[in-house]
């Protein structure tokens, strides 16, 4: 079965690296020097939103600082995640598959470590960060892996 017709094409790799990058530069300046850039200050629909009063579907103003560094380090995961290499062989898709079953236990067991020792503003922080840990620890595994694997076929 060829399973690299269920893969983005090589390009997104680069496209991948990219906005990761992109992504990580932007939340340490928004969450790690608390920037909010005032020209990001802009009305958006919500489908629900509590602040200090309750809105369900409306316009409310917001700063999207949060959510540009949230998509674009999501979409850059993503696409370094599943875009195909050059020549895509059934080793690479073992090691796919692999990373996968690898990031799920490292991502439970990190879940379940903070369930259990991790409570009140520091949880949530901790849910928001899972948002993007599953499509990071994959990445890791999968690299770590495809480099492990290469420097065994060489040596």
């Amino acid at each position: 079965m060829d399973h690299s017709k269920m893969l983005l094409p090589r390009y997104f790799r680069y496209i991948g690296i990219i906005l990761t990058l992109a992504g990580i530069v932007m939340s340490v300046i928004r969450f790690g020097f608390g920037v909010k850039p005032d020209f990001l200050e802009t009305k958006v629909f919500v489908v629900y939103a509590a602040y200090l009063q309750t809105s369900e579907f409306r316009f409310i103003t917001n700063n999207i600082s949060e959510e540009i560094c949230g998509v674009t380090l999501l979409l850059g995961l993503f696409f370094l995640a599943f875009s195909r290499f050059k020549t895509e062989t059934e080793e690479i898709w073992a090691l796919r598959t692999k990373s996968f079953i690898y990031s799920l236990y490292t991502h439970s067991a990190l879940l379940l470590f903070c369930l259990l020792f991790i409570y009140g503003w520091g949880f949530l922080i901790v849910m928001t960060a899972n948002l993007f840990l599953y499509l990071l620890f994959y990445n890791l595994w999968f690299y770590m892996l495809l480099f492990l694997a290469s420097h065994k076929a060489e040596g």
